[in-house]
């Protein structure tokens, strides 16, 4: 069965592209240093591997809830809706050190290749040296930008994993957090066919600052009545009053 775009969305989430882009770009600089380095008598290896675990240990460090809190939990615009918060931002930027030490590497290169008189490798050095600042400051001019990451209002709901708000009478239940930091609503038939999507739409809170119940009971502080129901892997649990021991809602502490 061909996997949507909202399914492909739910899998390809901003963190699992973000190691892929880091692994293609480390590939990438080690085949284009050893073709640089190539007329070179002393060639010199990236240490990317070097700095990989430390700034692994700092994007951890940015998702602990003691550190979240320390740089400010929740960014909330004028409306109420979450934007993305500082600790966010910070650790997104963590990959930024991979291209500081590329530049930098780049251009002790093309010294030695300047001093060879290697023009033709020399220009390309200057070329993606180049092009790597650029990136850089357009990198960060838009991961420090913050964004609109949910919005939950008498409307409905909306995340920009999903690209769009849903209503209220699409979204049959909410599903029950099982330890994950998402937020995961379950649409009904209709608006499913509808919108052409999988009924299961999932978004990350680890950008808005909220916890799996806080946000289910933002849910339920606009819309009381939005059942809370658990999710399976062979399915949708769909319990009847009265016929099982699980419960057609679940109970969440109001937020706020």
């Amino acid at each position: 069965m061909p996997l949507s775009s909202s399914r492909l969305r739910t899998i390809l989430t901003p963190d699992r592209l973000g190691w892929v882009g880091v692994c293609a770009f480390v590939l990438g600089a080690s085949l284009i240093s050893n073709w640089l380095q190539s007329p070179l008598a002393e060639q010199r290896q990236f240490p990317f591997l070097w700095i990989a675990a430390p700034l692994w240990a700092g994007g951890w460090l940015l998702t602990r809830d003691k550190v979240e809190a320390w740089l400010g939990r929740f960014n909330l615009d004028g409306t109420g809706a979450w934007l993305t918060t500082r600790a966010e931002r910070l650790r997104r930027l963590t990959a930024l050190p991979f291209c500081a030490v590329a530049v930098l590497e780049l251009g002790l290169i093309g010294w030695a290749l300047w001093r060879l008189g290697d023009a033709p490798r020399l220009a390309v050095s200057a070329a993606i040296v180049l092009a790597l600042l650029v990136f850089m400051i357009v990198f960060i001019w838009r991961t420090w930008r913050v964004r609109l990451e949910l919005r939950i209002d008498a409307a409905g709901v909306f995340a920009p994993a999903w690209r769009r708000a849903y209503g209220w009478d699409e979204i049959a239940f909410a599903v029950q957090p099982n330890g994950g930091r998402d937020l995961r609503l379950v649409l009904t038939p209709e608006a499913a066919e509808k919108h052409g999507c999988a009924a299961l739409l999932t978004t990350p809170l680890g950008p808005t600052g909220l916890q799996a119940n806080e946000a289910l009971a933002a849910l339920r502080t606009t819309r009381p009545d939005l059942p809370i129901r658990p999710w399976t892997s062979n399915g949708v649990v769909l319990p009847i009053r009265g016929a099982t021991d699980v419960p057609d809602t679940v109970e969440v502490t109001t937020y706020g």
